[in-house]
């Protein structure tokens, strides 16, 4: 097939997959699949921790953007918001690597549930992803955009706000959301204090934990603490020290957030899009009004359409 083709297959893919479940159809899935994969390349690298880690690489012109996605917490490129936003960008034109944060496993492939031993940290995924967008850097893609989604905002926004590749002009994150919301304020903080009152105790040994959606994350206080101490002070402060372009769309139907989280997010000085109707992970109809607004976002194109409400 020619490449072309592919895509749009591709494309029609997406609204065929829709249907599967309606259709029972197996082989159409496995069809799709199979022509989604003839252009996406997988890429190893071994990281300087040693261990191997893996990305989908689509390249396209390096005249254009090219963009580097990070998936959401504890998953992989695969899922279905990351994997939506992958095909557009790439259908789009631009060069597309989406890592698959390493957690501390090899070649990882799979989501990691909740109850597993969690031995990664915020820090080492912030790690993993200045590797990867250093390793596009070098491949001469100067014009760098960063698209997150849920926590891979959060680790995008906090690569950011430190000392990034130059390459890297915007940073786009999806369903921006924090430790502190997620597990209601007054646990929130009930949890942190037991954390480091266990590290004061001088224990570091894995103890059960909520963080993001998981009621049981079992990690050490340290690994906890890593992904727990961004409330809502510490992303409002990555923020503050973020010195390139920062955009934010988010869902007005996400549970994940607070009702003034956008006020304050707009008061810290981010641009904030608000798609209505939508969750935190912007399916059904609402996937289109994402994709959209992120590719709009990516050439600084700032129409929108009417589902999307930007302050």
């Amino acid at each position: 097939m020619h490449i072309k083709k592919i895509m749009l297959f591709e494309r029609q893919c997406l609204i065929w997959i829709r249907q599967m479940f309606r259709w029972r159809s197996a082989g159409l899935l496995l069809i799709c699949l199979s022509a989604s994969s003839v252009y996406a390349q997988t890429v190893e690298a071994i990281l300087p921790n040693g261990i191997v880690a893996t990305a989908d690489f689509r390249p396209a012109a390096p005249a254009r953007p090219a963009i580097v996605l990070i998936h959401g917490f504890l998953q992989t490129p695969n899922y279905l918001t990351t994997i939506s936003l992958a095909n557009a960008v790439a259908d789009a034109g631009y060069t597309l690597l989406a890592p698959t944060l390493s957690l501390g496993i090899n070649k990882r492939r799979k989501s990691l549930p909740c109850e597993a031993l969690h031995l990664h940290t915020l820090q080492d995924d912030v790690k993993e992803i200045a590797y990867w967008v250093d390793w596009l850097a070098t491949r001469g893609y100067r014009n760098i955009v960063m698209v997150g989604h849920s926590y891979g905002s959060l680790q995008s926004l906090v690569y950011v706000s430190g000392t990034p590749n130059t390459a890297v002009n915007k940073i786009i994150a999806t369903s921006l959301v924090d430790f502190e919301h997620s597990a209601g304020e007054d646990n929130a903080r009930a949890q942190i204090g037991r954390a480091q009152a266990a590290l004061q105790q001088g224990i570091n040994d894995p103890i059960e934990f909520p963080l993001s959606y998981c009621k049981t994350y079992v990690a050490p206080a340290t690994a906890f603490l890593s992904y727990a101490e961004y409330t809502k002070p510490g992303i409002l402060k990555a923020i503050a020290n973020t010195k390139i372009p920062l955009e934010v769309i988010l869902g007005s139907n996400d549970k994940r957030m607070a009702l003034h989280w956008p006020r304050m997010l707009r008061e810290n000085h981010a641009h904030v899009s608000i798609i209505e109707g939508a969750n935190h992970f912007f399916d059904a109809e609402h996937e289109f009004d994402l994709i959209d607004r992120v590719l709009a976002l990516i050439d600084g194109n700032q129409v929108v359409s009417p589902n999307v409400q930007p302050f």
